[in-house]
């Protein structure tokens, strides 16, 4: 018969319909993000999931026609654990469940050794868990229990048994160190043997048999010597002659980053990892789909890379760090490190084009990046000093008046819009009497500017419910909120707004839209648009290398403009930062209000805005001289 395999993307906005339809086979995590927990083994459960797939609102279920007969294998003792989860990866969390042990053998270190060369026996007896337990808890999830059973008792042999005593006798220089092998020193030992040195050798006393040990060493093709006498004491040499072997053919050994159940945008994460990692080595990306953009910019970041599609929904990325010459590794140790964050989502298109120059990678080398889940984090890196570049809301970034700040550029304005689910809402005073969902809290800005644009409209605050989450209001929960139906009139800012425009008009359902500008435009006529976020540097950095600075803002102003000219190409590059589809991106890159404005012109604009603001009491920020020194470089 015919059956379907199923998988959640990150698309999912958590509200929780598959469940409620389909809840042997869906669950929730401790984000709020669902997941398959077992895939169908029967027609009545595969309905279900056909049901759960139609009704999900933003089309984060898929699914895949699969072939099931007779010839499907089932797991035994005998089995390899790497190979096996390597072919059902969705098998991870169900024996994390069994015992903590298994989450530890998915390690790097201990799944790119032991787990490549141990089988489910092996695992019985490092967890404690019975191997009959572990193979009905995998084989019940496959639907492969049946063949299990009939396989019985052959199931549970395994055909290669390690032999406890003598190996062979030692012809190789022995270390003077001695480890003591036990199940706390297991995982670390087994990384040691794996890293073991060509001509190297290591001495281990064990008071249990060493069995996961040894399948490690007889793995990696390694001597080894066995005396057994009140304890074991095991040998290892690794007799390999040190040569250049092709990244190609190292490239399994690579340390795994498996990013396909994040719930939070691994993108600061991997372009860390690329930093850190050492010439000639590298690291594989396990990803849902092919992940163009970080491809793309790895290779301009001086990687090659190898991709294959292991299964449906697994593709695997190998990226090799190349090797430079001589002379570019000398210019790189004097290269000032930088750390970047952003807080703010519009800036995430620029970003990703920036960190493609070629003058950035020459001047600066990035130390960390980090992108903020919950932006207010980010205002203590800049009050600290621990973050050199940050991208951040205007408004946000003034309160650091006190600090060692410069913010020389903006390029994101206006940015903020009211939707409606009532396609007729065309001005403010048609959402009186109705909640309207905030950013945020009350006192914040968004809150405090949308009440003075009503009451400069002539309308009174206090007939407008304006409702919060907890703690605050989350614009990601919001615009989630929105589409599926559970608030009908919120506040937004981009890029949620332009996601929640062209998901309505996927839906063929019409909403109508109030623009900021055009309010502040009636009631500040001739203002123009309104400044919404930039760029924040440390003030330290910029005295200190003043060159490496304009180079920076440089090379900001072509990446605003490239954006600006390209927006396809720009979607392609950070739809997979923005965890977006690329139409959602490109809608979002149409409406946003990119410009690149500095100097005299920038100060001018700021100054009156935060009059405005103060005036208001948005704000509490003095706007004097020493609060617009903040918008132009030293001199």
């Amino acid at each position: 018969m015919e059956y379907k395999k199923y998988k959640v993307s990150d698309e999912c906005i958590g509200c929780m319909a598959c469940v409620e339809v389909a809840s042997d086979n869906f669950d929730m995590n401790n984000n709020n993000i669902a997941y398959l927990k077992k895939q169908p083994s029967a027609l009545s459960e595969q309905s279900l999931c056909n049901e759960a797939l139609d009704v999900c609102p933003v089309g984060a279920i898929s699914s895949e026609n699969i072939q099931q007969n007779s010839s499907v294998k089932p797991i035994l003792a005998s089995s390899n654990i790497k190979q096996t989860l390597d072919a059902h990866p969705e098998l991870k969390p169900i024996l994390i469940e069994l015992s903590p042990m298994f989450k530890r053998m998915q390690k790097p270190a201990l799944y790119n050794t032991l787990a490549k060369y141990a089988n489910f026996k092996d695992a019985a007896k490092v967890t404690g868990v019975s191997v009959c337990e572990i193979l009905h808890a995998m084989n019940s999830t496959l639907g492969t229990e049946d063949a299990l059973h009939k396989s019985m008792p052959e199931c549970l042999n395994t055909s290669h048994v390690v032999k406890l005593n003598g190996g062979q006798e030692i012809d190789w220089e022995e270390s003077n160190e001695r480890y003591i092998y036990n199940s706390e020193s297991m995982s670390n030992l087994i990384e040691k043997v794996s890293n073991l040195d060509s001509q190297e050798n290591l001495v281990i006393i064990s008071i249990e048999e060493p069995i996961e040990l040894l399948r490690v060493v007889e793995g990696l093709e390694f001597k080894y010597n066995i005396e057994k006498t009140k304890e074991y004491r095991i040998s290892i040499f690794n007799p390999k002659v040190e040569e250049n072997i092709p990244w190609q053919d190292r490239k399994d050994e690579f340390e795994v980053m498996d990013v396909r159940n994040m719930t939070s945008d691994p993108f600061d994460i991997l372009i860390k990892k690329a930093y850190e990692i050492e010439e000639d080595f590298g690291f594989i990306l396990i990803q849902t789909f092919e992940p163009t953009p970080m491809i793309n910019m790895l290779a301009e970041m001086g990687f090659e890379y190898l991709v294959e599609q292991k299964s449906f929904g697994e593709v695997w990325v190998y990226f090799h760090k190349l090797v430079t010459d001589g002379e570019d590794s000398d210019n790189d140790s004097e290269k000032p490190e930088v750390v970047i964050q952003s807080a703010t989502p519009v800036a995430y298109p620029v970003i990703m084009r920036l960190l493609q120059s070629d003058k950035i990678q020459k001047a600066v080398k990035v130390k960390e990046l980090k992108v903020w889940e919950e932006t207010e984090k980010h205002l203590a890196w800049i009050a600290n000093g621990k973050a050199d570049i940050s991208f951040s809301a205007l408004i946000t970034s003034a309160k650091l008046k006190k600090h060692d700040v410069k913010i020389p550029a903006l390029f994101v304005w206006d940015n903020f819009v009211i939707l409606s689910r009532d396609s007729q809402a065309k001005k403010l005073s048609d959402l009186e009497g109705y909640d309207i969902h905030t950013p945020l809290f009350e006192e914040a800005p968004p809150a405090k500017i949308t009440k003075y644009l009503i009451q400069a409209s002539g309308l009174n605050p206090d007939n407008f419910n304006f409702v919060f989450g907890e703690p605050f209001g989350r614009p990601e929960k919001i615009y989630s909120d929105f589409v599926t139906g559970h608030a009908d009139h919120v506040i937004l800012r981009e890029p949620e707004a332009s996601y929640a425009v062209k998901i309505m008009k996927d839906r063929g359902i019409d909403i109508a839209e109030i623009s900021y500008n055009k309010l502040w435009n009636q009631i500040n006529e001739g203002f123009g648009s309104f400044p919404n976020a930039g760029i924040v540097l440390k003030g330290e950095f910029t005295r200190k290398y003043p060159e490496i600075t304009q180079v920076l803002l440089d090379e900001l102003k072509d990446a605003i403009q490239w954006v600006n000219d390209n927006k396809q190409a720009s979607a392609n590059l950070s739809f997979d930062m923005m965890r977006q589809p690329t139409d959602r991106v490109e809608l979002f890159l149409d409406r946003v209000n990119f410009e690149y404005v500095e100097g005299d012109k920038l100060v001018k604009k700021v100054k009156d805005y935060f009059d405005i603001l103060s005036a208001q009491g948005i704000v509490e920020a003095k706007i004097d001289d020493e609060f617009l020194s903040a918008f132009k470089l030293d001199k």
